[in-house]
């Protein structure tokens, strides 16, 4: 009776072991971006940009009633939508984004704050700043 159950534990953990050995990144940074094929990429800016529009929608639905709260909600994603996004691709953030995780040292930078990073240097924010972004943005990546 003993080595059946022994034989049972070692199959059970013959079966547990190889999900655990073969568990992908899921965390959102730099490493698994570069796991990404080109087209998973570009397919997931894509989904990307369509949660920019849809967060922008979140941020004034519970406020509609207050006219006031609409027009500076609306004001504030104007300015940032033509000042960061207008006219950029998801093939341009994609090669941008290739480029700061080459960087080793933004690997844990998660993908969302990378964009914001890429966005500003794709908006000529100038490199003394964005050089301080990306530090702060390493610092406290974890």
């Amino acid at each position: 009776m003993k080595s059946f159950w022994l034989t049972a534990l070692l199959i059970a953990l013959l079966f547990a072991i190889p999900p655990s050995l073969s568990a992908q990144n899921t965390r959102r940074d730099g490493n698994w971006w570069l796991e990404q094929s080109h087209f998973a990429r570009t397919s997931y800016l894509v989904g990307f940009f369509d949660g920019i529009n849809l967060g922008n929608q979140f941020s004034y639905w519970k406020g509609k009633d207050d006219i006031t709260c609409l027009a500076k909600v609306k004001d504030s994603f104007d300015f940032y939508a033509n000042k960061f996004v207008k006219d950029v691709t998801n093939e341009q953030l994609a090669d941008g984004l290739d480029v700061f995780y080459k960087d080793y040292r933004n690997r844990k930078i998660l993908v969302h704050n990378a964009v914001w990073l890429t966005l500003n240097a794709i908006a000529g924010t100038p490199q003394v700043d964005l050089d301080k972004m990306v530090e702060n943005f390493r610092k406290y990546a974890d």
